[in-house]
């Protein structure tokens, strides 16, 4: 085979060590009794530009008329998409074409994206989603090409299901990771990763989680071919962007380092938010805010606290209901992890007994805070308050309306999740971050929050969290946000007094 185009195009296909691991680990396990291949299944999740379109395309040549042919195979490549189907037909005809003994032997059909070895009555096809259904196939081997960026699992269920009149099936998936715990890929690779099934092998190449962009040697963890056929000048200069550019930083760290993120802009990139940890304390009596943003009965709860001096220091308060640690942890994360239970051993997250969020424990919490500190204002989302107000009362804590001036007690502001007190309570948010005038203790949870929080424009540039766009939990973020908003519109309304006057200077 030659190299269909890019880095050395028109010379040999030569494998690198990984794509031969790969290679290796599908087709080499063989039963010993049948003398069948052992591997069914099989998954390569690798970053964007190392190599995914020429070894897709010299696989399904590999089957069409290498020494993986059956008498009368089916072998498909399948995308989402028409365009994705026709970049791996083109690379696989491309090989074709290059060779004077393949262009012999094998047919291309150009209007089909079909390549037919009549030799044995074997075709190769790339299919998409988009070509109709797909029921009726009896493929030999199929192969998916970006798997991540399927919107549904149709096209996978029927492929996955149509091979039961095959001695050796083989479906094999390469592709980037999808942000989605839930997506049939991330579900695929985290089956695969325990080993316990010897019939599917995984390969994953992933930056981990928390690493910095300008960490070179988490490059190469997601990238093994990185200097190689992997341009390291564009990757540097994709890095960078991203550097500058909090709104690419999502994208590169999904495509270029595979990490399991949204490629969509967040509210805080993760870079400005990191230089803004360091050490917190409060001191009895210490003026501090509050925002509680409750969950549903069964997800996470939030409490942030940050003082009304400048810088803001942040301490977060995190709630979660017992009974929902392990299969929650399965959903957010990935199947067999263990995340929620390891924040509840670290002492970052606090749980509850049974299966719902108590009310009453978050008010006596609330309570706690305003009798040790000087609570100036708590801002809260409307969704459940009325159930922490009734708590208040079975605890004697007056509370009061920010729209009842005067009143006695604890202060309460209602704060609106739309455009309106959003807006204000975003840019009251990155201003802090970005002049580095708040501080946070590094809370992993609060951390991963403000990560999954993404922000949606309005057409007069206002910003507000689009829960809809979050896939996981943002609960923290939605009550930072809206701490800094009233700590923000506090200090605007009124004159600053004697105590902030000396705690600005």
């Amino acid at each position: 085979m030659k190299i269909p185009s890019g880095v050395g195009a028109g010379g040999p296909f030569e494998l690198r060590d990984f794509q031969e691991q790969f290679i290796r680990d599908i087709y080499e396990p063989h039963d010993r009794v049948t003398g069948t291949r052992l591997v069914r299944r099989a998954v390569l999740s690798i970053a964007r530009k190392n190599g995914k379109t020429g070894l897709i395309a010299g696989l399904a040549l590999t089957h069409l008329i290498g020494p993986e042919q059956v008498k009368n195979g089916e072998i498909y490549s399948a995308a989402n998409d028409r365009e994705q189907a026709a970049q791996v037909f083109k690379a696989a005809r491309q090989m074709v074409e290059a060779s004077p003994v393949l262009s012999k032997k094998l047919r291309v059909v150009g209007s089909t994206k079909t390549i037919v070895n009549y030799s044995n009555g074997t075709f190769y096809r790339a299919i998409s989603a988009e070509a109709g259904t797909k029921h009726g196939l009896n493929p030999t081997v199929v192969i998916f090409d970006e798997l991540a960026q399927a919107k549904s699992r149709d096209l996978y269920d029927v492929l996955d299901t149509s091979f039961g009149g095959r001695a050796e099936p083989l479906f094999i998936t390469i592709s980037t990771q999808s942000n989605d715990p839930e997506h049939i890929l991330s579900k695929l690779i985290d089956d695969g990763l325990t080993g316990i099934d010897e019939s599917i092998v995984c390969h994953l190449y992933a930056a981990d989680e928390d690493c910095d962009l300008d960490d070179e040697r988490q490059w190469y963890k997601a990238n093994p071919a990185l200097g190689d056929f992997r341009d390291y000048n564009d990757f540097v200069a994709a890095i960078s962007k991203a550097k500058r550019m909090p709104a690419e930083e999502p994208k590169v760290r999904n495509l270029f380092l595979n990490q399991r993120i949204a490629p969509t802009s967040a509210l805080i990139a993760r870079a400005e938010w990191a230089e803004c940890k360091g050490p917190v304390e409060f001191k009895d009596g210490e003026s501090v805010y509050l925002a509680l943003d409750l969950s549903s009965t069964r997800d996470l709860t939030a409490l942030v606290m940050g003082s009304d001096a400048d810088p803001t220091r942040i301490k977060a308060f995190f709630w979660k209901p017992e009974r929902y640690l392990r299969e929650h942890s399965h959903r957010d994360f990935g199947s067999g992890n263990k995340k929620y239970e390891e924040w509840v051993d670290a002492g970052y997250l606090e749980t509850i007994p049974g299966g719902s969020i108590d009310p009453s424990i978050i008010a006596a919490r609330i309570a706690e805070l305003y009798q040790q500190y000087k609570v100036i204002g708590l801002a809260y989302d409307a969704w459940r308050i009325n159930d922490i107000l009734r708590e208040f009362d079975n605890i004697g804590l007056e509370a009061y309306k920010d729209s009842e001036k005067g009143g006695d007690g604890l202060r309460i502001v209602p704060w609106g999740q739309g455009f309106r007190d959003m807006a204000p309570a975003i840019d009251a948010l990155e201003r802090a971050v970005t002049d580095r005038t708040i501080v946070h203790t590094n809370n992993p949870i609060l951390n991963w929050n403000l990560a999954n929080a993404v922000s949606r424009v309005d057409p007069s540039g206002n910003r507000k969290i689009d829960k809809s766009a979050s896939r996981f939990r943002i609960d923290g973020a939605v009550a930072l946000a809206m701490l800094t908003g009233l700590k923000a519109r506090d200090r605007q309304e009124a004159p600053m007094d004697i105590e902030n006057m000396l705690a600005w200077a």
